[in-house]
């Protein structure tokens, strides 16, 4: 599919994609005065309707200039109403320029389409009655700028989509859904608005700028960041533009404002092409700070976010001090790390974990650590973590732990029918160390049944 029949597929307004189907088909048939007539036609219809959807949305300037419109139109063929719109016509640029469809560069570009236009409907516009002859270059150039700059967008205008941004994103319903960020913030917003929704995100998830009171500037720095990730997938260099240019205000900010964009943007490659070496320094530096969190107590999301990023080959080779933080933390604060961010590089943590758990409480966690890290393990790795847990009451006997045994059986399916041996080790091991007691909630009899499942 060519761009022009993918700008074609989303054209915002169906009374409008008649003419732009017939422009495209006098285009594709070689009839490229018609091809650049339609397109035109296709502009002014588009900017009139949606004009006359503001006016119905109660915006005053438009209710004025549909009340003109339906005045040349109500006299019909009649000279005053061909006059009319006319002149209705001669100012649509200007409507769609004040009106905010359109920028001083769209403006520009339409009005390079009026004018061909006029030359192909009216050749005595030409000395020495010579006929005006468009290249079929300029048709499909025409066509593929009306749909980009106007015929796909709806009615919105840039302002307002700055403030239902501002509503979107401050909303207790916020959806971070790259999708929807995508369709309602991007694809179909103007250029220059896009910009400027990008400018807003790059500078509050970098800075945690003040948002007049309505969202704590922390979260929705955070929220911030889900939108620049997002929106990367589109258009990678507007963010990495975007997010660069906070190079001087980010290298003055408080130290905790600092700590918390890496975590929040550490691993986005636009989040490091804004740090030059002395705020790598930095940034190392405030990493390899002692966390003051008591050894027993959770970290702080925030923060175990943060150290989290160690997972990364990238963030280590940046920060070699995270690493060094990492290693030396407490089994509470390296579980909630772990927990912060599933990756493969935690795996021998979480199997550590299993056999240093301390207490029943901690053994529930780690379960559920094992639980989420499932999908990475090799089967010597799953092997390896039921030992260290059967060889653990502290883990074994934690009381969700029953329940995480049969989620980790079936959330490790990646490694087939052969996995079955390992659980049967664990079950044994288990039922040994339970001897002749009574306790058949220890016994794991939803494991047991699990297992025949398995071929």
């Amino acid at each position: 599919m060519s761009e022009i029949e993918s700008l074609l597929a989303n054209v915002w307004n169906p009374g409008t994609r008649p003419f732009v189907d017939e422009a495209w088909r006098s285009y594709n048939a070689g009839a490229i005065r018609a091809s650049i007539a339609a397109t035109w036609t296709a502009v002014t219809a588009d900017i009139i309707a949606k004009i006359g959807y503001l006016a119905d949305d109660g915006d005053t300037a438009a209710q004025a200039f549909s009340a003109d419109v339906d005045n040349a139109q109500r006299q019909g063929l009649k000279s005053e109403g061909v006059r009319a719109m006319q002149q209705i016509e001669s100012a649509l640029l200007a409507e769609a320029l004040k009106f905010e469809f359109i920028d001083a560069i769209d403006h520009r570009s339409l009005e390079r389409i009026r004018e061909d236009r006029n030359l192909c409907v009216h050749p005595s516009l030409r000395p020495f009655s010579d006929a005006y002859v468009p290249r079929p270059e300029a048709a499909r150039a025409h066509l593929a700028v009306a749909l980009d700059v106007l015929l796909v967008h709806p009615p919105t205008q840039g302002q307002k989509i700055i403030e239902r941004y501002f509503d979107f994103t401050c909303s207790p319903s916020f959806d971070p859904a790259p999708s929807h960020i995508q369709s309602t913030f991007f694809d179909r917003v103007r250029s220059a608005t896009r910009r400027g929704i990008v400018n807003i995100a790059a500078k509050h998830a970098v800075l945690e700028l003040d948002t007049q009171g309505r969202y704590d500037p922390v979260s929705y720095a955070d929220r911030s960041a889900r939108v620049l990730s997002a929106i990367a997938f589109r258009d990678r260099n507007l963010v990495r533009n975007e997010v660069v240019g906070r190079q001087d205000a980010f290298r003055t900010a408080d130290a905790d404002v600092q700590r918390r964009a890496l975590g929040r943007l550490g691993d986005q490659d636009f989040f490091w092409d804004m740090l030059d070496q002395p705020l790598i320094d930095r940034l190392n530096s405030l990493v390899a700070q002692r966390i003051r969190t008591p050894s027993f107590d959770p970290l702080q999301p925030a923060t175990a976010a943060t150290v989290a990023l160690v997972s990364l080959d990238s963030v280590r080779a940046h920060l070699p001090a995270l690493e060094q933080q990492f290693v030396g933390m407490s089994e509470m604060h390296r579980a909630n790390v772990a927990a912060a961010r599933p990756d493969r590089y935690f795996v021998p943590t979480v199997i550590e974990l299993l056999r240093r758990a301390y207490s029943w409480r901690f053994g529930d966690q780690v379960g559920a650590l094992l639980v989420a890290h499932a999908r990475m393990l090799a089967l010597d790795d799953l092997t390896a973590a039921l030992r260290e847990c059967a060889g653990n009451d502290q883990c074994w006997r934690a009381a969700a732990m029953p329940e995480a045994i049969v989620n980790l059986l079936h959330n490790s399916s990646h490694l087939g029918p052969g996995r079955a041996a390992a659980f049967r080790e664990f079950l044994t091991a288990v039922r040994n160390a339970l001897g002749d007691t009574d306790d058949d909630y220890y016994r794991y009899p939803a494991l047991e049944n699990a297992l025949k499942q398995i071929a």
